[in-house]
This record gives C-alpha cells, sequence and structure tokens, in this order.
C-alpha cells in the first residue's frame, strides 16, 4: 500500500473504527460495496437524516481501495471523506469516487482555466491584467491540447503583443505558437 497516490487531508494508516462489524455487514449494508476492495475495520456511521439518495441510503462508510480513471494509480476513498461528500457537501449517496485526488484537482483546474479563457473569449475588450490572464490560460490550455487551433491562437498573441508586450506569458505563447508551426511544417 506504499505506492497509493497520497490524500492531503487522509494521509497514513486508516485508523480503526469504534464500531464492531464484520466484513458481511459492512458489504450488505450497502450495493457498491458487495464487490469493491473495502477496509471493514474503519467503518463510521452514516448519519441517514441529512443523506440524499434515491432508494437506498448507505449506513456505514468504509475505507475503499480504487483505480483511477486518469492515471490507472490506486488510491483510497477514506471513509472520513466520503462523510464530508455525503453529508456535509450534499452529494447524492450514489455518486462515486473515481479520480484520485490528484487527478481532481488537475480536472478542476482544467475547468478554471477553460471557464475563465471562454469568459474572456466572448468580451470585446481586456484590461492589462485580464489579457495577462488570458493568456496564461492560453498557454495552460494549449499544453494540456485543449486548444488546437493555431491561427485564433495567433490572433490572440497578436492582440497580447499590442497590448501586453513586455509580459513574459505574451513571450511564452509566441515561442510555444511558432515551435508548433515549426513542428507542423516538419510532420
Amino acid at each position: 500500500m506504499d505506492d497509493l497516490v497520497p490524500h492531503p487531508r487522509y494521509r497514513g494508516k486508516p485508523p480503526r473504527s469504534q464500531l464492531i462489524l464484520t466484513e458481511q455487514e459492512v458489504r450488505g449494508s450497502y450495493w457498491r460495496y458487495g464487490s469493491a476492495h473495502i477496509f471493514p475495520q474503519t467503518a463510521l456511521r452514516a448519519d441517514l437524516s441529512v443523506q440524499r439518495y434515491a432508494v437506498f441510503p448507505r449506513p456505514y462508510y468504509v475505507d475503499m481501495l480504487k483505480t483511477c480513471v486518469e492515471c490507472s494509480r490506486a488510491f483510497i476513498f477514506y471513509a472520513r471523506e466520503q462523510r464530508d461528500w455525503y453529508e456535509t457537501r450534499g452529494f447524492f449517496i450514489d455518486v462515486d469516487c473515481v479520480r484520485c485526488v490528484e487527478c481532481r484537482r488537475k480536472q478542476r483546474a482544467d475547468k478554471r482555466h477553460m471557464e475563465r479563457y471562454s469568459e474572456f473569449q466572448a468580451r470585446d475588450s481586456l484590461s492589462r491584467k485580464e489579457m495577462m490572464h488570458f493568456v496564461d490560460d492560453c498557454i495552460f490550455l494549449f499544453q494540456q491540447g485543449k486548444l488546437k487551433n493555431l491561427s485564433h491562437l495567433g490572433r490572440i498573441k497578436n492582440a497580447a503583443l499590442k497590448q501586453i508586450p513586455e509580459y513574459a506569458g505574451t513571450k511564452t505563447l509566441q515561442l510555444l505558437l511558432q515551435s508548433a508551426r515549426t513542428i507542423g511544417e516538419i510532420s
């Protein structure tokens, strides 16, 4: 278990629960536990009055070993984290954690960059600070493979050269586009 993706909040070995439950009791308490790799000794009693569920509540949360759909690394979806999701944040009880904490963080960053990029893209004019953020978002999204239209990015680079030529991001965007065009010509 040393090769697990570390969780910034729930590090280390799963704590033992105060509940004394058998593995069969835990597995029988919720349909998703039937075939999952679980740690029954970590079971926490759930507060059913605050869970959002369509058919069946989840009476216990238990640490579950999972594999991330993005990076294929193993991680633990901690019982304490489940309690937070389902009782504090109000997620529906059947929502499952399929990404490790690192991939979830990356997914949120991608989303933030794309939302801000889209907002700036729709505007007629941007302040200097907004243009800097716009350039940074273009660089990030281009490097992530989310933006591929080089002529569109070239127009953004030209606008940045007019408005913020001294900004380091403007030079970075210019170099990225030159490199991408050179690679495109070679291929």
